[in-house]
């Protein structure tokens, strides 16, 4: 029996839309966990973010730790003149801000490089960088919350090193709040 070539194709559009559709869920899922993580590292506790979410504490906890915990994402002291950029090896002396991750850093200036190469990344003639996107199907994953480049919108790579756009808004915000004199712990 021959398949029907027009069901078959009727399928198919069907099974791309909703494999587009579990990636848009993905996505959506992931801001809405990187929107509750950064409401607790702006000062909300824990319980504050459940009762206004109507969550419970232990889903509020889950989900902050499954975006990236609340450790090390806080711009170093001054004291620790030894940090160092692991995107460009811009010493802590060298730069206004330094946004920590687990075990990895990024200075303001390659926050800033970094959200030019996601404006351009599509662009053929963007200027070349240090830092470059990464396609799609790349099994490497973000330093900073270790989600693949399918899981994210954007991935872009530094030597050894790599942030998503979901990590880099972050940083941005990070640097804006010090930048206001807010806190973000």
């Amino acid at each position: 029996m021959a398949l029907d070539e027009g069901l078959l194709r009727q399928a198919r559009e069907a099974a791309a839309r909703w494999t587009g559709a579990q990636h848009e869920a993905e996505l959506a899922r992931d801001a809405y966990h990187q929107a509750i993580r950064r409401l607790h590292l702006t000062g909300a506790s824990m319980r504050e973010i459940a009762d206004a979410l109507d969550l419970s504490h232990q889903r509020v906890h889950q989900i902050i730790e499954s975006s990236g915990g609340t450790a090390g994402w806080k711009p170093r002291n001054k004291t620790t003149a030894d940090l160092a950029c692991m995107f460009c090896g811009a010493a802590r002396a060298d730069v206004t801000y330094l946004i920590a991750g687990p075990g990895v850093y990024i200075c303001d200036a390659c926050v800033h490089l970094a959200r030019q190469v996601v404006e351009e990344a599509d662009r053929r003639d963007r200027p070349r960088t240090h830092l470059d996107p990464l396609p799609v199907t790349s099994a490497l994953g973000c330093s900073f919350c270790a989600k693949t480049a399918s899981q994210v919108a954007r991935l872009i790579a530094g030597p050894g090193v790599r942030i998503c756009d979901q990590c880099l808004q972050f940083c941005v915000e990070v640097i804006a709040a010090q930048a206001d004199g807010t806190t973000t712990s």
